[in-house]
């Protein structure tokens, strides 16, 4: 064959390498040596650096909800012990830090989730549809925003495993030969490592297999009109696909019970999860997790990838594409190809389904959809082979979806990177170089992950759910975390920590500036008070600076916040609170700091309303407001640099998270602080 054949033949490897590397750049783009994502990557590096120094896993976790627990299937190791093998044999030939080494890999398994799209569509609809696909789901926002560098978590791993396990599964239920099930037995073998929840795959496909099923059965050509018989006879035809669902199932099980993976478990944990979320109440206050409505304009082009440009008629153009190549995809194999037609409804039920845990999950349905848009639009060029003007309508049509995904896929990668902060940096390098080694950190559960992996010390609680291994399940301790800084009792506190200490030899905590908005969830896990059903339990209210008005000479007079204003005073400023119809209300207590960092308390007795008023007259004329002639009888907190004020109700002035955070740790006996900036307060705990 010459070569020129060969290329033209083969066209797609190019154009797919292609795609590949520009899905990598994308992810690649603002990879910064030596930093990585926090949350869930940090817990990802924590255990590849132990298999990078030791070699493999570790057998417990003495660091994590201590006194520690089990390193089990909940942390897939496939992906660690591949990045801590690239980092050894070319990462420190090229002087990169581990840090930097998991950020490239993420970039790389992002991007390798184009190969398997590929396959899968063109298993489906041919090679255009499938390299429509890969791109697609090589750029799709929903899917980017997980899966970039510095993102070291396994979300690539369970894109590229649900990828190409449906189409190793496809491939065994066209042809159910020996090699088909081997390779989809150590696909779903692969997943689980790699994934905890990667069966997910095999269910779509043994979902797949029944509907096939059912669909034959239904529409099955024969004499006789008795269900039972026509159900009889497809069995005998279908035999060899239920044998063979059946046994990938069992053997792959008894694979997984010689290399320690319990995969009935993971189907059981997909099927436990779906139906019941909050047994995990943690579960509860994640946002990512809440409520998600598919059935809209909005929902439907978020579950579809988010190719959403914000304007209006780009996206409704992008929304009738996407919508017609849907239909397609599921309208073209009616009646022709029942195989395929079972599939790709699977899929789109499935996707449909995933929604409905959570705007997290739209993650998995993009790519389930886009599988199936990609398939419409291989379809739909087929169908209208002999009509040029509709299959050239086509072909532009998915040449305009190329054009926006590589759009938006430069300006996501653009905007994506490790989140930097020096503040919480600063309290790190603090903790892991001026506290005892064997120091046990307390604060609520998020940063649980950055202070094991980052300031290498043990920690009260996480984000990974634990339950028989350890001493008290998530549930135990997300309720006893925020009750240690929602009450106003500092003894409770004391107990509460005291519970968790163990044999470490001194306690710290953090108070951050984070945990004002998360409030509500301290308190409702803490002390069962919920705002939304109970008036009394009251909130921090956040206001961020918005402006800052200044006089003739440039010298800043009034600050403005959302629905706050700060007016010039002697001895300190006065806040007040802005109504819709432009009066102001002042607030009668105040706290701020002075010049030197220090707590200044001042309240604003009634008496001085009317000397206020004429004093400020000229400036409240100006900026179009009415003093009112009472004082609300508040708390405002105003920040060292002034860019945002809280308002602290009265049933909050004494809790344990305002004396932390507002007060400096004023009001409390046994905290003494030790560090502290802008965001990050830390208590050293007298037990």
């Amino acid at each position: 064959m010459e070569i020129k054949d060969h290329i033209k033949k083969n066209y797609w490897i190019i154009i797919l390498l292609f795609i590949f590397l520009f899905a990598y750049w994308v992810r690649a783009f603002n990879i910064i040596p030596d930093q990585i994502l926090g949350f869930d990557p940090t817990y990802q590096y924590r255990f590849t650096k132990y298999i990078t120094d030791w070699g493999h896993m570790p057998l417990w976790d003495e660091l994590t909800y201590y006194v520690g627990r089990t390193v089990d299937q909940n942390t897939p190791p496939l992906m660690l012990y591949i990045t801590s093998f690239i980092h050894n044999t070319i990462g420190k030939a090229m002087g990169f830090s581990l840090f930097t080494t998991a950020s490239y890999m993420s970039a790389v398994f992002g991007a390798l989730i184009v190969i398997p799209a590929f396959f899968l569509v063109k298993k489906l609809a041919g090679e255009k549809a499938g390299l429509l696909g890969a791109f697609l789901i090589g750029v799709a926002p929903q899917a980017l925003i997980r899966t970039f560098g510095s993102s070291y978590d396994t979300d690539q791993m369970a894109l590229l495993f649900i990828l190409l396990n449906l189409y190793l599964g496809l491939r065994f239920l066209e042809k159910q030969t020996i090699p088909n099930f081997c390779w989809f037995t150590l696909g779903i073998i692969a997943s689980v490592l790699a994934w905890a929840m990667s069966i997910y795959a095999f269910v779509a496909v043994a979902a797949a297999s029944a509907l096939y099923f059912i669909i034959q059965t239904i529409f099955a050509e024969s004499e006789s009109r008795n269900i039972s018989r026509k159900i009889t006879t497809q069995f005998k035809k279908y035999k060899y696909e239920i044998l063979g669902i059946t046994g990938i199932l069992i053997v792959s099980h008894i694979l997984g019970m010689v290399l320690n993976l319990n995969i009935i478990g993971s189907i059981l944990s997909i099927i436990g999860f779906a139906l019941r979320p909050e047994k995990w109440i943690v579960n509860i206050s994640i946002a990512e997790l809440q409520a998600f409505d598919i059935f809209n304009l909005q929902g439907w082009m978020f579950a579809t990838g988010r190719f959403i440009t914000n304007q209006p008629i780009i996206d409704m153009v992008i929304t009738f594409i996407i919508l017609s190549f849907t239909v397609a995809g599921i309208a073209y194999n009616y009646k022709k190809d029942n195989r395929k037609l079972s599939f790709i409804l699977t899929l789109f039920v499935l996707g449909v389904y995933t929604t409905f845990r959570g705007i997290r999950f739209t993650e998995f349905s993009s790519i389930l959809f886009l599988v199936i848009i990609a398939s419409g639009f291989g379809y739909t060029i087929k169908y209208f082979d002999k009509n040029n003007l509709l299959k050239t309508l086509a072909i532009g049509s998915a040449i305009f979806l190329i054009f926006i995904g590589a759009s938006l896929g430069t300006q996501y990668g653009l905007q994506l990177g490790p989140d930097i902060n020096q503040n919480w940096d600063n309290a790190w390098t603090f903790l892991k170089t001026q506290t005892p080694e064997d120091a046990i950190v307390g604060t609520w559960w998020d940063p649980g992950h950055m202070i094991a992996a980052l300031a290498e010390r043990r920690n009260f609680a996480d984000g990974a759910h634990c339950d028989n291994s350890c001493l008290y399940t998530i549930n135990d301790r997300i309720t006893d975390l925020g009750k240690i800084m929602a009450t106003s009792s500092e003894s409770e506190s004391l107990e509460l920590m005291k519970k968790y200490k163990g044999t470490s030899s001194v306690v710290y905590w953090i108070a951050s500036d984070d945990l004002i908005a998360k409030y509500q969830w301290l308190q409702y896990f803490g002390t069962g008070c919920d705002y939304k059903t109970n008036s009394k339990c009251e909130l921090y209210q956040l206001s961020q600076r918005q402006q800052v008005l200044q006089n003739d000479q440039g010298e800043p007079i009034v600050v403005v916040y959302d629905s706050l204003i700060l007016l010039p005073g002697s001895p300190s400023e006065i806040p007040a609170y802005i109504t819709p119809e432009n009066q102001a209300f002042i607030m009668k207590n105040i706290i701020k700091y002075d010049t030197t960092g220090n707590i200044v308390k001042y309240s604003i007795p009634d008496s001085e309303i009317t000397n206020i008023k004429n004093s400020l007259t000229e400036i409240t004329d100006q900026v179009g407001i009415t003093i009112a002639n009472e004082t609300i009888d508040l708390t405002i907190w105003l920040s060292r640099d002034y860019s945002y004020a809280v308002i602290i109700p009265k049933s909050l002035e004494n809790t344990v998270f305002t004396k932390m955070f507002f007060l400096e740790g004023e009001g409390l006996e046994n905290f003494t602080q030790v560090f502290r900036n802008e965001q990050v307060k830390i208590y050293e705990i007298k037990i």
